[in-house]
């Protein structure tokens, strides 16, 4: 995110009574429904070998929802995978709470750097919310 222009750096570790958020960024995006969403994305990485289960997106969406009606966007980025509960998690998140989740696994580390984080991650939102996906 740090390459790319449209995305502005806040805070790092921002801790709340809650827990910890690793990374805030703002943006003026309006070109994607994505954007349109919050002028806030909040970042949550995990080196981790164990996939991500439904805890790890509850804790997040609470942390997210925690900052208030300006952050209402999560990006979770994993070098492992999501479990099928987490995947749950992340659909009730935006229907229930209004808060969108996109999860980046290991196994797109690599389009993430190529394509880049604006372009990546709009594309994956698409196809984590009118996808059905596994």
């Amino acid at each position: 995110m740090q390459k790319e222009k449209d995305f502005i750096f806040i805070f790092k570790h921002p801790r709340s009574e809650l827990g910890e958020i690793d990374y805030v960024y703002s943006h003026e995006l309006q070109d994607h429904y994505f954007w349109k969403v919050s002028p806030y994305i909040c970042v949550e990485c995990k080196n981790w070998k164990e996939d991500i289960s439904s805890t790890e997106i509850n804790h997040l969406t609470e942390l997210v929802r925690d900052k208030g009606a300006f952050s209402c966007c999560g990006v979770y980025i994993t070098s492992s995978a999501y479990n099928p509960s987490a995947t749950i998690a992340i659909n009730y998140s935006r229907v229930r709470d209004n808060i969108v989740i996109v999860p980046i696994e290991g196994k797109h580390l690599n389009d993430l750097i190529e394509q880049g984080f604006k372009s990546f991650t709009q594309k994956l939102c698409e196809e984590k919310v009118f996808k059905k996906t596994g």
